[in-house]
């Protein structure tokens, strides 16, 4: 064992385990999370130890039943070292589970196999509408013509956004919608769905067959692996069903240098360990071998890094055969397994530079990896600007940009930057040190100028408030806290640089290429795992299948969270009678066209609102089109501070941008009123708007009332409104029946004075439209208005009292 990674270090840590503490001692270099899954595999006892020492003991037993020993010497000594493995964390067992299902390589059997698996959504309401449903998603877009992203796109596809919509209130979940939509988009014209049948929640192996089949059952169930050799399946599907062992390799480097005696002799133990629990052949995995790799200062992706994973391999054979037990090294994809050895089985690239440690006092600090620090030293590249650039300074001093000087200048005393400090060896984030926990909420209120109640706030980024841009920030974060990949260092050479690549730089075939090198060796065929986005369509998924020359497993990603579709509202089409057959058949096509800006005119009118709400005064002012119609809008606080006031200036600008794309404004009165934060409480200096719940739902009431006609937003005294809508100063009283001269209505300077101050207003309340003798649009002779009431037989002008008959006459003569 390797004393310069201090692996043989027991230490006594307190865990929570179901709710409650425990003692355990382990190995230091050991997470908790590696920790308990040694507890889970001793059944939860804590003393680790003892009931390693008390598997030893069995297994000894069982060597001797089996004649796998020779004497008590030879079993005392296999007892200790199995023990000595078991403890130290490089040797560890697992029993078999269940195996994998064989499924029939007929394009048949795939597809029944894929449309069992989509049954199950359609099983749990009714089967044949869901599945009706979904076809008519399916063909929605196939009927569509045009350009085939707008026929996906339930914006522009309106038979689409009915079909999805009828789906969904069928019972269709959301993905199952997508999952329609992006089978439509592969060509399918058909939605998978059978009589549901039982589909077995483990992986399912299948020899190559039909591409198109092959692609639907692994698109549609995540669970099938293709192989590309019908030989290599039943040792695949059985692989799972037996015990396997794990032997980690970073264990056994010694100074410097990979200690090969030592890790045969591992192997060795581990396979007669594996003997005394199951029959030949035996299964032994190699853990991190992406790590192993780093530590030789081997390129993953290269010639060099094949040829030692290859001779590794065939070492454990050897090593194994040397025992007289047919032992197969394979390379296999078990998660518990993994956790317990810290390192995965599937030959899968190193995870990276950093891993975590735990301090005393159980806070998880970032170190270097015991592969980085194996892998700098073998590519003779400097240790102390690793630990610089992975970890960072952890110190203010000197960074660019955030540093001591510049936040002093922007209000922080040595309080709050001693706090800072406090806090970053523990964070990833520069803007988590600087919380307004740690800094304190009275300082960004009072110094920094931010909201009322900062706490109240989880997004509030103390060092933009400060003034800080995202460059600076971006720069000082990497300075301080470091970064997680040593692949971008710019004082490493290439060569060093391409050795510690993460598997998200490597190129997209170099497992495939490292897996196709080892298969040769190996005892099963290992599997290549290939991840997928959510919305991948099958041509993605037959495209990963046919560049494979090894086994794959073609996995989509999970959704982040159920998926939700936002269907766009559809009227319904009137029913039309069936055209006689004689009768031509007219087509027609709606071609929709994108939103375009409707600019307002460079000289505009609109009016200025002053009102206060709960004591905070608001300025609210307008802008329309020639026709009357909202075009945008201002909002202007008195005394708030920065950050609230930038604010609504730029939330402000959204609503005008989205009223000019046309969106109705009424959409942003229903959005917006009866929202409810401070300032909040009376309103005074509004007519009709008497009190609000936030700024927003008095700005969105006095526009609703005002161009909208909503009254039903007013909450002033019904006797006090007024039906221009128009605030009114201290000193007017007009009433509401007289004549309202245009100067009151009109701006002088927009009409640049052609709308004369003797023009009047007359009053309109009271109009309605009459029947013969008087319409809406008759204009009464004697007084000008278009007012009118029937009292018994008669029509009289509510304005002047004339009756239509008396009118008539006047006209006639």
């Amino acid at each position: 064992m390797s004393s310069e990674m201090s692996r043989a270090g027991i230490e006594g840590r307190i865990l929570e385990l179901a709710g409650h503490l425990v003692e355990v001692e382990a190995p230091v270099h050991w997470t908790n999370a590696r920790v308990e899954a040694w507890i889970e595999w001793a059944g939860g006892r804590t003393d680790l130890g003892a009931a390693i020492l008390q598997y030893a003991y069995a297994l000894a037993g069982k060597a001797q039943a089996r004649g796998l020993t020779a004497d008590l010497r030879t079993r005392t000594r296999f007892r200790e070292a199995i023990t000595t493995a078991m403890t130290g964390g490089y040797v560890a067992l697992t029993p078999g589970t269940a195996a994998l299902e064989i499924l029939e390589s007929t394009p048949e059997a795939l597809n029944d196999f894929a449309a069992a698996h989509c049954g199950r959504e359609a099983a749990r309401a009714s089967a044949a509408q869901v599945a009706d449903r979904l076809q008519a998603v399916v063909e929605a877009i196939h009927r569509c013509e045009g350009d085939p992203a707008a026929c996906a796109d339930l914006a522009r596809n309106t038979t689409l956004a009915r079909a999805a919509e009828a789906a969904r209130t069928a019972g269709a979940s959301d993905q199952a919608i997508l999952d329609a939509i992006s089978l439509a988009r592969s060509g399918e014209t058909n939605w998978l769905s059978r009589t549901p049948r039982e589909v077995r929640a483990r992986s399912v192996v299948a020899v190559r067959s039909d591409a198109m089949a092959l692609a639907r059952a692994c698109w549609t169930t995540g669970r099938v692996i293709v192989v590309p050799d019908a030989n290599q399946v039943e040792a695949l599907a059985s692989l799972p069903r037996r015990p396997r062992a794990g032997v980690e390799l970073l264990a056994f480097w010694d100074q410097g240098r990979f200690d090969e005696p030592a890790f045969a002799a591992a192997v060795g133990i581990a396979a007669l360990a594996l003997a005394c629990e199951t029959e030949a052949p035996l299964l032994i995995g190699l853990a991190g071998l992406g790590e192993w790799l780093v530590a030789m200062g081997l390129d993953y992706d290269s010639q060099p890094a094949r040829d030692a994973a290859r001779d590794l391999v065939r070492v454990a054979k050897a090593a194994a055969s040397a025992q007289g037990l047919d032992a197969h090294i394979v390379l296999f994809d078990d998660p518990d397994l993994s956790l317990r050895l810290g390192a995965r089985l599937d030959g899968a690239p190193w995870s990276g530079p950093l891993s975590l440690a735990e301090t005393s006092d159980g806070e998880a600090v970032r170190v270097l990896s015991e592969a980085a620090l194996v892998g700098l030293r073998a590519c003779d590249a400097n240790l102390d600007m690793a630990r610089a650039t992975l970890l960072g300074r952890r110190d203010l001093s000197g960074s660019p940009a955030i540093n001591d000087e510049s936040l002093a200048e922007r209000g922080f005393t040595a309080l709050e930057l001693d706090a800072v400090r406090r806090e970053l060896p523990f964070v990833r984030r520069l803007a988590d040190a600087f919380a307004v926990k740690v800094v304190g909420d009275g300082f960004v209120r009072d110094v920094l100028g931010g909201p009322s109640d900062p706490l109240e706030n989880d997004d509030l980024d103390v060092l933009a408030l400060a003034g800080f841009n995202v460059r600076e920030i971006t720069a000082a974060e990497a300075d301080i806290l470091g970064i997680d990949t040593l692949s971008d260092a710019e004082w490493l050479t290439d060569s060093q640089r391409s050795v510690f690549r993460k598997a998200e730089a490597l190129p997209s075939t170099a497992v495939r290429d490292m897996l196709v090198a080892l298969a040769p060796e190996l005892g099963a065929p290992p599997v290549l795992v290939t991840q997928l986005a959510s919305d991948a369509t099958l041509e993605d998924v037959a495209a990963a299948l046919s560049g494979a020359r090894v086994a794959i497993h073609v996995r989509r990603d999970a959704a982040v969270s159920a998926p939700t579709l936002v269907i766009p509202a559809t009227t319904e089409r009137p029913i039309r009678s069936a055209l006689p057959e004689s009768e031509p058949r007219i087509v027609e096509r709606v071609v929709e066209r994108d939103r375009v800006r409707r600019k307002l005119p460079d000289r505009r009118k609109g009016y200025i609102q002053k009102a206060s709400v709960g004591g905070h005064k608001v300025y609210l002012h307008t802008g329309e089109y020639d026709d009357g119609e909202l075009g945008e809008i201002f909002i202007d606080m008195h005394k708030e501070g920065a950050a609230f006031r930038s604010l609504m200036n730029n939330f402000a600008i959204s609503i005008s941008i989205g009223l000019q794309y046309g969106v109705p404004l009424d959409e942003f009165v229903d959005a917006f009123v009866f929202t409810r934060f401070d300032p909040a409480g009376p309103v005074t200096g509004n007519d009709t708007v008497k009190s609000a719940t936030s700024i927003l739902d008095y700005i969105f009431r006095e526009l609703g009332i005002s161009y909208l006609g909503r009254t039903d937003l007013g909450n002033a005294d019904p006797g006090e409104l007024n039906a221009d809508g128009l605030g009114r100063g201290r000193a007017d009283a007009i009433e509401e029946e007289e004549p309202q001269p245009a100067s009151r209505f009109i701006s002088r300077g927009f009409s640049r004075g052609t709308a004369p101050d003797n023009l009047v207003f007359l009053p309109s309340a009271g109009r309605v439209p009459g029947p013969a003798g008087f319409s809406a649009a008759d204009i009464c002779a004697s007084c000008g208005d278009v007012a009118v009431v029937r009292k018994g037989a008669a029509l009289i002008c509510t304005s002047c009292g004339v009756r239509a008959a008396q009118q008539s006459e006047d006209q006639a003569s």
